[in-house]
């Protein structure tokens, strides 16, 4: 917890993880784009085959990851913002953090599940 709450504190780690994090979600999309338009055919058993591959599996955990992290990034700098009374504050974070991580565990069943 502790290094969370000091990676929370510093403006210019935020700032830096928020851009590379989102460099890394516009590559995962553009990738994901090429290879859906690189398909001969875009079937059932296409897509099975490009979410079976283990390569894209673990691409796909690694954005996850980051998302998840980004969308707590985004709702403290939110709440910080918009909610002054710290209770409903604390409440809002605690939300925040509880669908991320419901978000990331979710995404990973369905990756690594199948």
């Amino acid at each position: 917890m502790g290094m969370i709450a000091e990676f929370t504190q510093n403006g210019t780690k935020q700032w830096i993880f928020q851009r590379i994090s989102n460099l890394a979600i516009v590559l995962y999309g553009l990738v994901f784009v090429a290879l859906v338009a690189g398909m001969d055919t875009v079937n059932y058993d296409s897509w099975i085959a490009l979410y079976n591959a283990a390569w894209f599996k673990l691409y796909s955990s690694l954005t996850l990851i980051l998302v998840c992290l980004n969308s707590i990034l985004a709702g403290w700098q939110i709440g910080a913002d918009y909610i002054k009374e710290e209770g409903t504050n604390k409440l809002y974070n605690l939300v925040v953090r509880a669908g991320s991580a419901f978000y990331l565990v979710f995404g990973l069943v369905i990756f690594w599940a199948g």
